[in-house]
């Protein structure tokens, strides 16, 4: 994995922590509409370094050479 997609991976990591600890007060408390809407920036911002992982993933695969077929010899 190149060196941009772990911290992207890390970032992701640190704010899904981030959401479930927010998420288990908003469960006890669920008239809290301001956690609710922290959950859901925290929601964006989790799918936004998801994007950038996966991006990260397609162009280290497009990057690497790909292998030739070797004619058969006769």
């Amino acid at each position: 994995m190149l060196a941009v997609a772990g911290v992207w991976k890390k970032k992701r990591d640190d704010l899904k922590a981030k959401r479930n600890s927010l998420f288990e007060k908003y469960a006890r408390h669920s008239e809290d509409f301001h956690l609710a809407l922290e959950i859901k920036k925290l929601d964006d911002e989790i799918a936004d370094c998801t994007h950038h992982v996966e991006q990260e993933r397609r162009s280290e695969r497009s990057a690497a050479p790909a292998k030739k077929l070797q004619p058969a010899s006769k």
